[in-house]
């Protein structure tokens, strides 16, 4: 559920960012932000489910579909779509989230690998903004 109010909240920043939506043609630009949010943040999540559904079946043989991971994975991409939601393309988005999902999960990975504890994987979701 905090994902998904995560997820309404980030409508209203990116794209609320902009003061003065009848001036200028800036109604294009907010909608643009929009397209780019939804983009990134499904396909992070996307991304990062098939990821790590490929690497539990690897390790232990058999098919698991991990939650959590899913839906860090969105938030991994609509952190990494942030600085650049307005100006870049939207199949840009949709790599943007891809290469998100995929960092994230492998940070994760790593951090537990490491024995280093973050409950929430606070860590591995702003790890794309390196």
């Amino acid at each position: 559920m905090k994902t998904f109010i995560l997820w309404f909240g980030w409508y209203g920043f990116n794209s609320g960012s902009i003061i003065f939506i009848t001036v200028d043609d800036n109604y294009l630009v907010v909608s643009h932000t929009a397209i780019n949010v939804s983009l990134a943040a499904s396909a992070g999540c996307i991304m990062s489910l098939f990821l790590s559904t490929i690497v539990a079946e690897r390790w232990t043989g058999e098919i698991s579909y991990n939650l959590q991971y899913t839906m860090n994975g969105c938030l991994s991409g609509l952190v990494a779509i942030t600085p650049g939601c307005s100006v870049v393309d939207s199949w840009a988005g949709i790599i943007i989230g891809m290469v998100a999902g995929a960092l994230y999960l492998g940070c994760s990975k790593l951090l537990v690998m490491r024995r280093i504890d973050d409950a929430v994987d606070a860590i591995p979701v702003h790890v794309s903004l390196f």
